[in-house]
């Protein structure tokens, strides 16, 4: 009766023992028809307006993987497969035992392998259901945006021809039907109720972390405007994880005055260089980083190589460095702009060190490397260099 005893306070102690440490970890048991043995799945931050590193991996074995991690905090995560495009999206938080069940098809190879997950269902987080109820409205504007696309569809097309073919000439002509001022008519109409239901899903949620997280899962950037509805946050939700992200994103500290960070990349030919090679013999630097599907960064490109023109036998250099993930689609696009000066890809997170969060963002240094301007574009940035190159 006592070795009975002495074993059953052990066990005892071994379960509250397991219980209390399930209670500081989560777990997500995945399994995906089509994915094959030995492929390799990441769990990686969401929501955080930054290119995260995972910080999990697990390995497909018999269609299955699982993760175990730990959070201070409601997190949202994304689970992808390592090498290529598309995540399936879980909102978790410790003592969660999820479940993951779905399926997978391929796009594409190589660099633009895309994984297609469908028929996601996601038990054993509740946090996630009620993330799936405040975002709901995006169906709705996703509908929307199919329906006002399809009504406009013509001369949507005409317009994209004429701008690829830079026939200005036709796309003012165009510019002037009745068409397109439908387009407009349309398209402003939709981001005014994108506007207006962003707002909502904010501001509903604004007296618990719900509200900063919707901000970062429903905006790709902030403008002066969401410094107020950061301000109608309370302290303690300004203070959570994804309340300060909103603050450092909304409230950035400037670069200007302070050294450039360095930084090493790859030319189109393979080899390194570093922002100090770069800068070698010049009094001026522009870095410009853009992407070939940023149509702001492809209008500004006539106004750098106007400058570039004027400036460049005066000591100018001009750095773009591209943010695309796909490299076919880059150099696609430097042989339509045909950039005569030097171009890279980012393959190092160098727009994290500049906190870049949108394009164009345009960073104008002197020849030592200090950031002198942040952000000069168009007829302010023909100013500026016409000041410091007479």
């Amino acid at each position: 009766m006592r070795l009975i005893g002495k074993l059953m306070i052990l066990m005892i102690l071994f379960w509250g023992i397991n219980a209390c440490s399930a209670q500081d970890s989560f777990t997500i048991e995945g399994e995906v028809s089509g994915l094959a043995d030995g492929t390799v799945m990441e769990l990686t931050p969401g929501a955080t307006h930054q290119e995260e590193k995972p910080v999990a991996t697990a390995t497909v074995s018999g269609g299955k993987f699982s993760f175990t991690w730990s959070v201070e905090s409601p997190r949202l995560f994304y689970i992808g497969q390592q090498g290529a495009w598309g995540v399936m999206t879980v909102l978790v938080e410790n003592g969660n035992r999820v479940k993951i069940s779905g399926t997978v098809s391929y796009q594409g190879e190589g660099n633009q392998r895309q994984a297609d997950f469908s028929s996601v269902e996601i038990t054993g987080a509740p946090l996630n259901d009620e993330y799936l109820r405040k975002i709901a409205f995006k169906d709705d504007l996703n509908r929307l945006y199919e329906e006002y696309h399809e009504r406009n569809a013509e001369i949507s097309e005409q317009l994209t021809k004429a701008r690829r073919a830079n026939n200005q000439a036709l796309l003012d002509s165009l510019s002037r039907t009745e068409a397109a001022a439908a387009l407009s008519r349309d398209e402003a109409a939709f981001f005014q109720t994108v506007g207006e239901q962003t707002k909502n899903a904010v501001m509903s949620n604004k007296d618990s972390w719900w509200g900063p997280l919707m901000m970062l899962v429903n905006m790709n950037w902030f403008e002066e405007e969401q410094k107020e509805w950061y301000a109608a946050f309370p302290a303690d939700v300004q203070q959570s994880y994804y309340g300060q992200i909103v603050y450092k994103e909304l409230f950035p500290e400037t670069l200007e005055g302070k050294p450039a960070p360095a930084f090493t990349v790859k030319g189109e030919d393979g080899a390194s260089v570093t922002l100090e090679q770069l800068l070698d013999g010049k009094k001026y630097a522009l870095v410009d980083f853009w992407a070939s599907w940023c149509g702001p960064c492809r209008r500004e490109i006539p106004n750098l190589k106007a400058a570039y023109e004027k400036f460049a036998s005066k000591g100018l250099e001009i750095i773009s460095i591209s943010i695309d993930k796909d490299a076919a689609a880059w150099q696609k696009a430097l042989e339509e702009e045909q950039l005569p000066w030097p171009n890279f890809l980012d393959d190092a997170d160098i727009d994290n060190l500049y906190g870049v969060k949108t394009i164009p963002a345009i960073f104008l240094l002197d020849g030592k490397g200090t950031v002198i301007a942040v952000g000069l574009r168009g007829e302010a940035l023909q100013a500026k260099l016409a000041e410091l190159l007479p």
